[in-house]
Protein backbone atom coordinates (compact mmCIF):
# COMPACT_ATOMS: atom_id res chain seq x y z
CA UNK A 1 0.00 0.00 0.00
CA UNK A 2 2.78 2.17 0.89
CA UNK A 3 4.46 1.47 -2.71
CA UNK A 4 1.87 2.68 -4.46
CA UNK A 5 0.93 5.54 -2.39
CA UNK A 6 4.75 6.65 -3.08
CA UNK A 7 4.15 6.20 -6.62
CA UNK A 8 0.95 8.18 -6.82
CA UNK A 9 2.95 11.40 -5.16
CA UNK A 10 5.52 10.74 -7.45
CA UNK A 11 3.83 11.27 -10.69
CA UNK A 12 0.54 12.98 -9.84
CA UNK A 13 1.07 15.63 -7.25
CA UNK A 14 -2.00 15.77 -4.68
CA UNK A 15 -1.75 19.21 -4.05
CA UNK A 16 -2.38 20.63 -8.01
CA UNK A 17 -5.02 17.81 -8.32
CA UNK A 18 -6.80 18.86 -5.25
CA UNK A 19 -6.48 22.47 -5.76
CA UNK A 20 -7.61 21.95 -9.62
CA UNK A 21 -10.27 19.95 -8.13
CA UNK A 22 -11.17 23.06 -6.44
CA UNK A 23 -10.92 25.28 -9.76
CA UNK A 24 -13.06 22.80 -12.00
CA UNK A 25 -15.65 22.60 -9.27
CA UNK A 26 -16.46 26.75 -8.53
CA UNK A 27 -15.75 27.26 -12.50
CA UNK A 28 -18.57 25.02 -13.39
CA UNK A 29 -20.42 26.18 -10.63
CA UNK A 30 -20.11 29.49 -11.42
CA UNK A 31 -20.87 28.74 -15.44
CA UNK A 32 -24.10 26.93 -14.14
CA UNK A 33 -25.42 29.88 -12.90
CA UNK A 34 -24.65 31.85 -15.98
CA UNK A 35 -26.00 29.28 -18.15
CA UNK A 36 -29.37 29.36 -16.47
CA UNK A 37 -30.22 32.48 -18.83
CA UNK A 38 -29.15 33.50 -22.08
CA UNK A 39 -28.85 36.93 -21.02
CA UNK A 40 -26.33 38.56 -18.26
CA UNK A 41 -27.39 38.60 -14.68
CA UNK A 42 -27.32 41.60 -12.05
CA UNK A 43 -28.26 45.47 -13.39
CA UNK A 44 -24.63 46.52 -13.90
CA UNK A 45 -24.44 43.23 -16.13
CA UNK A 46 -25.12 44.33 -19.37
CA UNK A 47 -23.18 46.96 -18.47
CA UNK A 48 -20.25 45.09 -19.11
CA UNK A 49 -21.34 43.96 -22.41
CA UNK A 50 -21.88 48.20 -23.53
CA UNK A 51 -18.00 48.24 -22.19
CA UNK A 52 -17.08 45.40 -24.49
CA UNK A 53 -18.93 46.14 -27.43
CA UNK A 54 -17.49 49.74 -27.17
CA UNK A 55 -13.81 47.90 -27.29
CA UNK A 56 -14.43 45.61 -29.98
CA UNK A 57 -15.98 48.02 -32.69
CA UNK A 58 -14.85 51.09 -31.61
CA UNK A 59 -11.57 50.39 -29.85
CA UNK A 60 -13.09 52.88 -26.91
CA UNK A 61 -15.09 52.76 -23.84
CA UNK A 62 -18.14 54.80 -23.84
CA UNK A 63 -18.05 54.88 -19.78
CA UNK A 64 -14.82 55.78 -18.33
CA UNK A 65 -13.39 52.98 -15.75
CA UNK A 66 -10.83 51.09 -15.04
CA UNK A 67 -9.80 48.84 -18.20
CA UNK A 68 -7.84 45.77 -18.00
CA UNK A 69 -10.90 43.75 -17.09
CA UNK A 70 -12.82 44.74 -20.14
CA UNK A 71 -9.84 43.96 -22.31
CA UNK A 72 -10.15 40.67 -21.07
CA UNK A 73 -13.70 40.46 -21.64
CA UNK A 74 -13.12 41.79 -24.84
CA UNK A 75 -10.64 38.67 -25.97
CA UNK A 76 -12.69 36.25 -24.47
CA UNK A 77 -15.39 37.70 -26.86
CA UNK A 78 -13.61 37.61 -29.81
CA UNK A 79 -12.52 33.81 -29.11
CA UNK A 80 -15.92 32.77 -28.40
CA UNK A 81 -17.89 34.99 -31.00
CA UNK A 82 -20.35 36.73 -28.31
CA UNK A 83 -19.82 39.55 -26.09
CA UNK A 84 -21.93 37.90 -23.65
CA UNK A 85 -20.39 34.45 -23.30
CA UNK A 86 -16.99 36.18 -23.69
CA UNK A 87 -17.78 38.27 -20.27
CA UNK A 88 -19.56 35.28 -18.42
CA UNK A 89 -16.37 32.85 -19.51
CA UNK A 90 -14.37 35.27 -18.48
CA UNK A 91 -15.68 36.25 -14.95
CA UNK A 92 -16.40 32.23 -14.78
CA UNK A 93 -12.40 31.61 -15.07
CA UNK A 94 -10.61 34.77 -13.17
CA UNK A 95 -13.46 34.22 -10.30
CA UNK A 96 -12.29 30.20 -10.08
CA UNK A 97 -8.31 31.37 -10.71
CA UNK A 98 -8.64 33.35 -7.37
CA UNK A 99 -8.22 30.05 -5.52
CA UNK A 100 -4.51 29.46 -6.53
CA UNK A 101 -3.26 32.38 -4.89
CA UNK A 102 -5.11 31.89 -1.69
CA UNK A 103 -4.09 28.66 -1.48
CA UNK A 104 -0.44 29.09 -1.62
CA UNK A 105 -0.83 32.32 0.73
CA UNK A 106 -2.93 30.28 3.31
CA UNK A 107 -0.24 27.26 3.13
CA UNK A 108 2.60 28.95 3.13
CA UNK A 109 0.89 30.69 6.43
CA UNK A 110 -0.50 28.59 8.36
CA UNK A 111 1.99 25.87 6.85
CA UNK A 112 0.07 23.03 6.03
CA UNK A 113 -1.67 22.17 3.27
CA UNK A 114 -5.07 21.50 4.66
CA UNK A 115 -5.97 25.31 5.71
CA UNK A 116 -5.20 25.85 2.11
CA UNK A 117 -7.30 23.45 0.64
CA UNK A 118 -9.82 25.12 3.31
CA UNK A 119 -9.14 28.31 1.83
CA UNK A 120 -9.62 27.83 -1.53
CA UNK A 121 -13.20 26.16 -0.75
CA UNK A 122 -14.28 28.98 1.82
CA UNK A 123 -13.09 31.38 -1.09
CA UNK A 124 -14.76 29.88 -3.83
CA UNK A 125 -18.11 29.07 -2.36
CA UNK A 126 -18.62 32.16 -0.01
CA UNK A 127 -22.01 33.59 -0.99
CA UNK A 128 -20.51 37.06 -0.76
CA UNK A 129 -17.86 36.06 -3.84
CA UNK A 130 -21.24 34.88 -5.63
CA UNK A 131 -23.00 37.78 -5.47
CA UNK A 132 -19.85 39.94 -6.44
CA UNK A 133 -19.33 37.95 -9.61
CA UNK A 134 -23.05 38.02 -10.77
CA UNK A 135 -22.88 41.50 -11.02
CA UNK A 136 -20.10 43.24 -9.84
CA UNK A 137 -17.62 41.77 -12.28
CA UNK A 138 -15.02 43.69 -12.21
CA UNK A 139 -14.62 44.06 -8.99
CA UNK A 140 -14.88 39.83 -9.25
CA UNK A 141 -12.13 39.61 -11.52
CA UNK A 142 -9.75 41.75 -9.10
CA UNK A 143 -9.74 39.68 -6.51
CA UNK A 144 -7.29 37.09 -8.43
CA UNK A 145 -4.58 39.82 -8.39
CA UNK A 146 -5.97 41.31 -5.51
CA UNK A 147 -4.61 38.24 -3.26
CA UNK A 148 -1.76 37.53 -5.77
CA UNK A 149 -0.43 40.66 -4.09
CA UNK A 150 -1.35 39.51 -0.47
CA UNK A 151 0.83 35.74 -1.00
CA UNK A 152 3.88 37.73 -2.86
CA UNK A 153 4.14 40.62 0.11
CA UNK A 154 4.12 37.75 2.62
CA UNK A 155 7.15 36.01 0.12
CA UNK A 156 9.01 38.97 0.31
CA UNK A 157 8.25 39.58 4.29
CA UNK A 158 9.38 36.00 5.04
CA UNK A 159 11.97 35.02 2.36
CA UNK A 160 13.77 38.11 1.98
CA UNK A 161 14.27 40.86 -0.82
CA UNK A 162 14.37 39.73 -4.71
CA UNK A 163 14.05 41.49 -7.54
CA UNK A 164 11.81 38.72 -8.94
CA UNK A 165 9.45 38.58 -6.55
CA UNK A 166 8.91 42.29 -5.62
CA UNK A 167 8.37 43.08 -9.74
CA UNK A 168 5.98 40.22 -9.75
CA UNK A 169 4.41 42.10 -6.66
CA UNK A 170 4.39 45.30 -8.48
CA UNK A 171 2.66 43.94 -11.40
CA UNK A 172 -0.42 42.50 -8.87
CA UNK A 173 -0.57 45.70 -7.66
CA UNK A 174 -0.73 47.62 -10.61
CA UNK A 175 -3.17 45.09 -12.24
CA UNK A 176 -5.32 45.22 -9.00
CA UNK A 177 -5.42 49.10 -9.37
CA UNK A 178 -6.34 48.65 -13.43
CA UNK A 179 -9.12 46.56 -12.29
CA UNK A 180 -11.01 48.20 -9.48
CA UNK A 181 -10.79 50.75 -7.18
CA UNK A 182 -12.02 48.86 -4.25
CA UNK A 183 -9.63 45.77 -4.91
CA UNK A 184 -6.98 48.32 -4.51
CA UNK A 185 -8.22 50.23 -1.58
CA UNK A 186 -8.73 46.62 0.08
CA UNK A 187 -4.68 46.47 -1.39
CA UNK A 188 -3.62 49.46 0.06
CA UNK A 189 -5.39 48.80 3.44
CA UNK A 190 -3.19 45.35 3.49
CA UNK A 191 0.09 46.73 2.52
CA UNK A 192 0.24 49.85 5.02
CA UNK A 193 -1.55 46.91 8.15
CA UNK A 194 1.09 43.85 7.11
CA UNK A 195 3.66 46.41 6.61
CA UNK A 196 3.36 47.61 10.26
CA UNK A 197 2.46 43.87 11.38
CA UNK A 198 5.96 43.05 9.97
CA UNK A 199 8.22 45.70 11.16
CA UNK A 200 6.98 45.42 14.84
CA UNK A 201 7.61 41.39 14.57
CA UNK A 202 11.08 42.53 13.65
CA UNK A 203 10.83 40.34 10.57
CA UNK A 204 13.86 40.53 7.89
CA UNK A 205 13.16 44.40 9.07
CA UNK A 206 15.33 46.18 6.97
CA UNK A 207 14.61 44.25 3.13
CA UNK A 208 11.06 44.25 3.90
CA UNK A 209 11.76 48.28 4.45
CA UNK A 210 13.14 48.63 1.19
CA UNK A 211 10.34 46.54 -0.14
CA UNK A 212 7.40 48.21 0.91
CA UNK A 213 8.69 51.83 0.68
CA UNK A 214 9.39 51.29 -2.95
CA UNK A 215 6.20 49.01 -2.92
CA UNK A 216 4.53 52.44 -2.00
CA UNK A 217 6.48 54.75 -4.20
CA UNK A 218 5.45 52.69 -7.26
CA UNK A 219 1.70 52.96 -6.62
CA UNK A 220 2.06 56.84 -5.66
CA UNK A 221 3.67 57.02 -9.21
CA UNK A 222 0.82 54.77 -10.88
CA UNK A 223 -2.00 56.88 -9.35
CA UNK A 224 -0.27 60.24 -10.08
CA UNK A 225 0.27 58.84 -13.82
CA UNK A 226 -3.10 57.50 -14.35
CA UNK A 227 -4.58 60.65 -12.57
CA UNK A 228 -3.09 62.75 -15.36
CA UNK A 229 -2.81 60.83 -18.18
CA UNK A 230 -6.32 59.05 -18.52
CA UNK A 231 -9.08 61.23 -15.93
CA UNK A 232 -11.66 59.36 -17.65
CA UNK A 233 -10.72 56.31 -17.44
CA UNK A 234 -9.28 56.44 -13.45
CA UNK A 235 -12.00 59.35 -12.37
CA UNK A 236 -13.19 56.82 -9.79
CA UNK A 237 -10.27 57.87 -7.77
CA UNK A 238 -12.63 61.27 -6.53
CA UNK A 239 -14.41 58.07 -4.77
CA UNK A 240 -11.65 58.01 -2.20
CA UNK A 241 -12.67 61.48 -1.24
CA UNK A 242 -16.36 61.02 -1.39
CA UNK A 243 -15.87 58.10 0.87
CA UNK A 244 -14.06 60.44 3.09
CA UNK A 245 -16.28 63.34 2.81
CA UNK A 246 -18.80 60.74 3.82
CA UNK A 247 -17.49 59.51 6.36
CA UNK A 248 -16.44 62.76 8.25
CA UNK A 249 -20.37 63.65 7.87
CA UNK A 250 -21.22 60.91 10.02
CA UNK A 251 -22.87 62.10 12.98
CA UNK A 252 -24.09 65.19 11.28
CA UNK A 253 -27.82 66.02 10.73
CA UNK A 254 -28.69 62.89 8.84
CA UNK A 255 -26.18 60.60 10.89
CA UNK A 256 -25.66 56.37 9.19
CA UNK A 257 -24.76 54.85 12.50
CA UNK A 258 -28.31 52.44 13.00
CA UNK A 259 -26.75 50.03 10.55
CA UNK A 260 -27.01 47.45 13.52
CA UNK A 261 -30.06 47.98 13.93
CA UNK A 262 -33.07 46.07 10.82
CA UNK A 263 -32.62 49.08 8.69
CA UNK A 264 -36.26 48.78 6.65
CA UNK A 265 -35.14 51.46 3.94
CA UNK A 266 -31.81 50.28 3.66
CA UNK A 267 -29.85 47.48 1.77
CA UNK A 268 -29.79 44.56 3.08
CA UNK A 269 -26.15 43.59 3.73
CA UNK A 270 -23.90 40.80 2.39
CA UNK A 271 -23.10 39.47 5.84
CA UNK A 272 -24.97 39.63 9.08
CA UNK A 273 -23.50 41.44 12.00
CA UNK A 274 -23.39 37.86 13.99
CA UNK A 275 -21.49 36.06 11.21
CA UNK A 276 -19.42 39.08 11.20
CA UNK A 277 -18.39 39.42 14.90
CA UNK A 278 -18.15 35.37 15.15
CA UNK A 279 -15.59 36.02 12.49
CA UNK A 280 -13.83 38.32 13.77
CA UNK A 281 -13.90 36.72 17.14
CA UNK A 282 -12.42 33.41 15.89
CA UNK A 283 -9.46 35.39 14.17
CA UNK A 284 -8.74 37.21 17.28
CA UNK A 285 -8.17 34.03 19.68
CA UNK A 286 -6.35 32.41 16.54
CA UNK A 287 -4.18 35.05 16.41
CA UNK A 288 -3.39 34.71 20.12
CA UNK A 289 -2.82 30.95 19.75
CA UNK A 290 -0.35 31.53 17.23
CA UNK A 291 0.97 34.42 19.19
CA UNK A 292 2.04 32.56 22.21
CA UNK A 293 3.24 29.61 20.25
CA UNK A 294 5.47 31.89 18.29
CA UNK A 295 3.83 31.27 14.93
CA UNK A 296 5.55 34.52 13.39
CA UNK A 297 3.85 33.64 9.56
CA UNK A 298 0.33 32.45 10.61
CA UNK A 299 0.17 35.28 13.63
CA UNK A 300 0.98 37.76 10.65
CA UNK A 301 -1.91 36.89 8.54
CA UNK A 302 -4.33 36.33 10.75
CA UNK A 303 -3.89 39.35 12.90
CA UNK A 304 -4.04 41.21 9.66
CA UNK A 305 -6.95 39.84 8.42
CA UNK A 306 -8.45 40.21 11.68
CA UNK A 307 -8.04 44.18 11.01
CA UNK A 308 -8.95 44.25 7.42
CA UNK A 309 -11.76 43.01 7.90
CA UNK A 310 -12.96 44.48 11.07
CA UNK A 311 -11.74 47.83 9.43
CA UNK A 312 -14.27 46.65 6.32
CA UNK A 313 -17.66 46.30 8.42
CA UNK A 314 -16.67 49.05 10.50
CA UNK A 315 -20.15 50.46 11.60
CA UNK A 316 -19.77 54.33 11.44
CA UNK A 317 -19.10 53.62 7.72
CA UNK A 318 -22.29 55.30 6.00
CA UNK A 319 -24.29 52.32 4.88
CA UNK A 320 -24.27 53.02 0.82
CA UNK A 321 -20.09 52.20 1.13
CA UNK A 322 -20.54 49.88 3.84
CA UNK A 323 -22.70 47.25 1.69
CA UNK A 324 -19.85 47.48 -0.52
CA UNK A 325 -17.17 47.01 2.09
CA UNK A 326 -19.04 44.40 3.47
CA UNK A 327 -18.60 42.25 0.17
CA UNK A 328 -15.61 41.78 0.53
CA UNK A 329 -15.79 40.32 3.50
CA UNK A 330 -14.85 36.96 1.77
CA UNK A 331 -11.63 37.16 1.45
CA UNK A 332 -10.63 38.26 5.20
CA UNK A 333 -12.89 35.48 6.35
CA UNK A 334 -11.55 32.51 3.99
CA UNK A 335 -8.05 33.22 5.36
CA UNK A 336 -9.02 33.36 9.24
CA UNK A 337 -11.58 30.68 9.30
CA UNK A 338 -8.44 28.12 7.42
CA UNK A 339 -6.38 29.66 9.95
CA UNK A 340 -8.60 28.95 12.76
CA UNK A 341 -9.15 24.96 11.83
CA UNK A 342 -5.96 24.51 11.06
CA UNK A 343 -5.12 25.18 14.15
CA UNK A 344 -8.15 23.40 15.76
CA UNK A 345 -6.97 20.40 14.16
CA UNK A 346 -3.31 20.80 15.81
CA UNK A 347 -4.60 21.45 19.04
CA UNK A 348 -6.29 18.02 18.87
CA UNK A 349 -3.26 16.35 18.17
CA UNK A 350 -4.26 13.87 15.82
CA UNK A 351 -7.51 13.44 17.05
CA UNK A 352 -8.88 14.12 13.68
CA UNK A 353 -12.79 13.20 14.21
CA UNK A 354 -13.83 16.06 15.46
CA UNK A 355 -11.45 18.65 13.22
CA UNK A 356 -13.00 17.47 10.52
CA UNK A 357 -16.89 17.83 11.54
CA UNK A 358 -15.85 20.78 12.59
CA UNK A 359 -14.41 21.91 9.38
CA UNK A 360 -16.85 19.99 6.94
CA UNK A 361 -20.13 22.03 9.09
CA UNK A 362 -18.27 24.99 8.38
CA UNK A 363 -18.17 24.45 4.55
CA UNK A 364 -20.92 22.98 4.59
CA UNK A 365 -22.55 26.24 5.91
CA UNK A 366 -20.61 28.05 3.35
CA UNK A 367 -21.23 26.18 0.17
CA UNK A 368 -25.15 25.97 1.35
CA UNK A 369 -25.39 30.13 1.51
CA UNK A 370 -23.51 29.81 -2.25
CA UNK A 371 -25.82 27.35 -3.71
CA UNK A 372 -28.99 29.85 -2.13
CA UNK A 373 -27.10 32.64 -3.38
CA UNK A 374 -26.54 31.50 -7.11
CA UNK A 375 -30.13 30.42 -7.01
CA UNK A 376 -31.32 33.75 -6.58
CA UNK A 377 -29.25 35.40 -8.86
CA UNK A 378 -31.10 36.47 -12.67
CA UNK A 379 -30.96 39.13 -15.07
CA UNK A 380 -32.70 42.14 -14.51
CA UNK A 381 -35.21 41.59 -17.26
CA UNK A 382 -37.12 38.49 -18.81
CA UNK A 383 -36.38 36.99 -21.87
CA UNK A 384 -39.95 38.15 -23.72
CA UNK A 385 -38.62 41.72 -22.12
CA UNK A 386 -35.79 41.46 -23.72
CA UNK A 387 -36.75 40.26 -27.25
CA UNK A 388 -39.74 43.41 -27.33
CA UNK A 389 -36.32 45.62 -26.64
CA UNK A 390 -35.06 43.99 -29.70
CA UNK A 391 -38.20 44.33 -31.28
CA UNK A 392 -38.97 48.16 -30.46
CA UNK A 393 -35.39 49.21 -31.91
CA UNK A 394 -37.15 50.14 -35.14
CA UNK A 395 -39.38 52.08 -33.93
CA UNK A 396 -37.33 54.70 -32.36
CA UNK A 397 -36.47 57.77 -34.12
CA UNK A 398 -33.06 59.46 -34.49
CA UNK A 399 -32.04 61.92 -32.03
CA UNK A 400 -34.03 59.91 -29.00
CA UNK A 401 -33.55 59.92 -25.23
CA UNK A 402 -35.58 57.28 -23.39
CA UNK A 403 -36.65 57.57 -19.77
CA UNK A 404 -36.66 54.52 -18.23
CA UNK A 405 -36.08 52.86 -15.15
CA UNK A 406 -32.72 52.38 -13.42
CA UNK A 407 -33.04 48.11 -13.17
CA UNK A 408 -33.47 49.09 -17.28
CA UNK A 409 -31.16 51.89 -18.30
CA UNK A 410 -27.71 49.87 -19.16
CA UNK A 411 -30.42 47.00 -21.09
CA UNK A 412 -31.79 49.87 -23.44
CA UNK A 413 -28.81 51.18 -24.31
CA UNK A 414 -27.02 48.18 -25.14
CA UNK A 415 -29.57 46.90 -26.59
CA UNK A 416 -31.66 50.06 -28.69
CA UNK A 417 -28.19 52.07 -28.64
CA UNK A 418 -30.25 55.18 -27.29
CA UNK A 419 -29.78 57.48 -24.67
CA UNK A 420 -31.61 57.02 -20.99
CA UNK A 421 -32.91 59.64 -18.46
CA UNK A 422 -34.12 58.55 -15.40
CA UNK A 423 -37.13 61.19 -15.12
CA UNK A 424 -38.54 63.98 -17.45
CA UNK A 425 -37.01 67.35 -17.52
CA UNK A 426 -37.56 70.68 -19.79
CA UNK A 427 -33.77 70.14 -20.62
CA UNK A 428 -33.86 66.71 -22.38
CA UNK A 429 -36.34 68.67 -25.22
CA UNK A 430 -33.44 71.30 -25.32
CA UNK A 431 -31.34 68.46 -25.79
CA UNK A 432 -33.19 65.89 -28.08
CA UNK A 433 -35.89 65.69 -30.64
CA UNK A 434 -37.86 63.31 -28.93
CA UNK A 435 -38.55 62.38 -25.21
CA UNK A 436 -39.63 58.46 -25.43
CA UNK A 437 -41.02 56.13 -22.33
CA UNK A 438 -40.48 53.12 -21.82
CA UNK A 439 -42.86 50.73 -19.34
CA UNK A 440 -44.49 47.91 -18.04
CA UNK A 441 -47.77 47.53 -20.52
CA UNK A 442 -49.69 46.33 -17.26
CA UNK A 443 -48.27 49.24 -15.45
CA UNK A 444 -48.32 52.73 -17.51
CA UNK A 445 -46.89 55.79 -16.06
CA UNK A 446 -48.95 58.68 -14.28
CA UNK A 447 -48.55 60.64 -17.00
CA UNK A 448 -50.46 58.90 -19.29
CA UNK A 449 -51.86 62.26 -21.13
CA UNK A 450 -49.80 63.16 -23.68
CA UNK A 451 -48.23 59.98 -24.71
CA UNK A 452 -48.25 58.48 -28.36
CA UNK A 453 -47.74 54.96 -28.43
CA UNK A 454 -44.81 53.71 -30.71
CA UNK A 455 -44.84 49.77 -29.51
CA UNK A 456 -46.75 47.64 -27.51
CA UNK A 457 -44.46 44.15 -27.01
CA UNK A 458 -45.03 40.79 -24.55
CA UNK A 459 -43.80 42.89 -21.60
CA UNK A 460 -42.97 46.36 -22.33
CA UNK A 461 -44.41 49.25 -24.60
CA UNK A 462 -42.82 52.58 -25.79
CA UNK A 463 -44.50 55.82 -26.05
CA UNK A 464 -43.40 59.31 -27.24
CA UNK A 465 -43.96 62.37 -24.74
CA UNK A 466 -45.63 64.72 -26.83
CA UNK A 467 -45.33 68.21 -23.96
CA UNK A 468 -42.44 69.61 -23.92
CA UNK A 469 -42.66 70.49 -20.24
CA UNK A 470 -42.26 67.96 -17.66
CA UNK A 471 -45.91 66.51 -17.18
CA UNK A 472 -47.70 68.50 -13.87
Amino acid sequence: MGGYKLLLERYLNVEVLMVLLVFLSSFAFYSMMFMRSPLITGIDGPYYLIQVRGLLEGGTLPYGDPPFAFYLFALFALILGDVTAGVKFGVSLFCSLSVVPMYLLVKRASGESYGGYLATVLLAFSASFVRMLSDFMKNAVGVFFLISFFYLMHRLAFDGWSLRRFSLAVASLILTGLTHILDLGVALLYLAVYSIVILALNVNRREYAKASGLMGLSVAMFITATALYSPFLFSDYNKILSFFEDLSSVGGEQPTIPVFIPHPRGPRLPMSWLMLALILLAGFLTSIYEWKRRLKESFAQSIVMTIIGASLGFPLIPIMWLWRFMLMEFIPSAVILSHGLTEFRRLLKGESLPAAVTAVGCLSIFIIQSVNVAASVRPTISYPAYLDLVDMKGEIPQNSVVIAPMWIKYWVEFVDGVDVARKPTVDLWSSYSHVLVLFDKDRPPPFVRGLRVLFIGRRLALAELQERRPPG
